[in-house]
């Protein structure tokens, strides 16, 4: 007898259909599962058959070939477990056939027919409500992420028994569906930094805000000791919580990782990778894809700490990920897409020693080390930085002064002023920040004020800025101006971006 039913795999951050197909026939026992399985698919035909039989159902002894469609895409995981064990159910006659044309399932069986759950269940659910299924069966652990897709009906399942229930009950399926609550992206997080701890440092704390309101690029150089990490840190904490769509695309990315039961994530995320890391681990890749750091920062920010210490190799591998906001990577034949829109904050020293330019410390290093140091770091790279800005060391009255700064609070109710002005402006295009603005807006935004054009050649003129640096310089023109709430860009708001296309070291 043959019967199909429908779920699904990944490749990359999304979800394609998987057909699962079952044919039992006489012959000798066996148990074949075909279409590009993995071993842990493999090894589903002990996992199938152990939880059926303790389910209280006949496992039957016969000829039984399933086929995961289509045939030439690889599969991975343990989604496969429950589809597999109710498709034999069906061809073996223990259960109807009812709502099975409707409906899609995934779960990981256990040996005693619980239904564990499984990664990636965002992803799946959206692929369901694409396809027009009206249930969607899913483990219990994962309903709660899953009913955060519109148009789908979830079905949460605890094992086996439960689930066949449900299938055979005479009932409305409409009584199993899980309500899932509504997002309003308001939550009780409270960080344990704030930018009041940070003393002095006035022009780098704007440059961060005007960074965080644009999402731009920002490295920082500072002599040791002088608050380049403390500062970084707390850039999160300015930054207004994810919306409904952004949570969605962030949780997809994480839902990937071995974290089945990972939450809905309203907060922007903060990556902070050392050193050391590997390019896979940095940008994403594996024999079956993963995402990297730089996709786990995805509506967040990515903080490369002690940048000139990241070898050239893997500084190189940025470039495309920060032009495109995407990474593809291609393994046999098959293409893995992750998104990486963020923001990047890099902080290093000015040389060697880390005291070049430094009022109080002799630098150490001769002129052709410090030449060496800024070789290690490639123009087109420092090209993508939007922003630079010198962080020299407090002076001690600054220090162990009590003078009071403005809180993380303050701050982020400004940027989430710009933000929402991007979003007003930008509610028609895929982008959502400055940053990402191309050469149609650039021009809009000049013939706004016809001096601009005249000022704007000028400053490239002395500082020989690219193309992109003075695209990037507009842009930044374009932050300040929504910080002050002002429709143009004036002569000060093109003045004060130019502070911080140079370093003052």
């Amino acid at each position: 007898m043959f019967f199909k039913l429908d779920s699904f795999s990944l490749i990359g951050i999304e979800a394609v259909k998987v057909g699962v197909e079952i044919y039992i026939s006489r012959g000798m026992p066996s148990f074949i599962i075909v279409g590009l399985p993995d071993k842990s698919i493999n090894e589903a035909r002990d996992r199938v058959k152990a939880s059926i039989i303790n389910s209280g159902f006949t496992f039957p002894m016969r000829k039984i070939i399933i086929n995961l469609s289509p045939a030439d895409l690889k599969k991975e995981g343990s989604f496969y477990d429950l589809p597999i064990a109710l498709a034999i159910l069906v061809s073996s006659g223990q259960i109807n056939d009812n709502y099975f044309n409707c409906s899609c399932f995934i779960g990981e069986l256990s040996l005693d027919g619980l239904i564990n759950p499984v990664r990636g269940i965002l992803s799946m659910a959206q692929k369901a409500a694409s396809i027009k299924k009206n249930y969607f069966f899913v483990p219990k652990g994962n309903e709660n992420v899953a009913g955060l897709i519109k148009n789908i009906k979830i079905i949460g399942c605890h094992d086996l028994i439960e689930c066949i229930k449900i299938l055979e009950s005479k009932e409305e399926l409409k009584k199993y569906v899980y309500i899932s609550k509504k997002f309003n992206g308001v939550h009780s997080r409270r960080y344990d930094i704030d930018f009041s701890e940070v003393k002095g440092q006035s022009r780098a704390k704007r440059a961060m805000e005007i960074a965080s309101s644009g999402f731009h690029n920002l490295l920082i150089v500072g002599p040791p000791g002088s608050g380049k990490t403390l500062l970084a840190q707390r850039a999160i904490t300015i930054m207004p919580d994810l919306n409904y769509d952004e949570s969605i695309e962030v949780t997809k990315i994480y839902g990937l990782l071995k974290r089945p039961n990972c939450e809905l994530i309203i907060e922007r995320p903060f990556r902070n990778p050392h050193h050391t890391i590997s390019e896979p681990g940095l940008i994403g890749g594996g024999i079956y894809p993963k995402p990297g750091e730089i996709s786990l920062a995805h509506k967040g920010i990515l903080f490369l700490d002690e940048f000139s210490e990241f070898p050239s190799k893997l500084l190189e591998s940025l470039r495309q990920p920060i032009e495109n906001k995407s990474i593809v990577i291609t393994r046999n034949n098959t293409s893995y897409k992750f998104p990486c829109s963020f923001m990047l904050i890099l902080a290093m020293n000015p040389c060697f020693c880390g005291y070049f330019g430094d009022k109080n410390d002799k630098c150490k290093c001769s002129k052709k080390e410090v030449e060496r140091y800024w070789k290690k770091i490639s123009g087109p790279i420092l090209d993508r930085i939007d922003m630079q800005v010198n962080l020299p060391r407090l002076k001690e009255e600054e220090f162990f002064g009590n003078i009071l700064t403005e809180t993380s609070h303050a701050i982020k109710e400004r940027v989430k002023k710009a933000f929402a002005i991007q979003n007003d402006r930008y509610k028609n295009d895929i982008i959502r920040h400055n940053s990402e603005a191309g050469a149609s807006y650039i021009n809009i935004w000049m013939n706004q004020n016809k001096d601009l054009g005249k000022i704007v050649t000028d400053l490239s003129k002395k500082t020989q800025l690219t193309a992109r640096g003075i695209s990037s310089l507009i842009k930044i023109s374009r932050t300040i101006a929504d910080l002050d709430n002002s429709d143009e860009i004036t002569r000060d708001h093109l003045i004060e971006a130019f502070q911080y296309k140079i370093l003052s070291i």
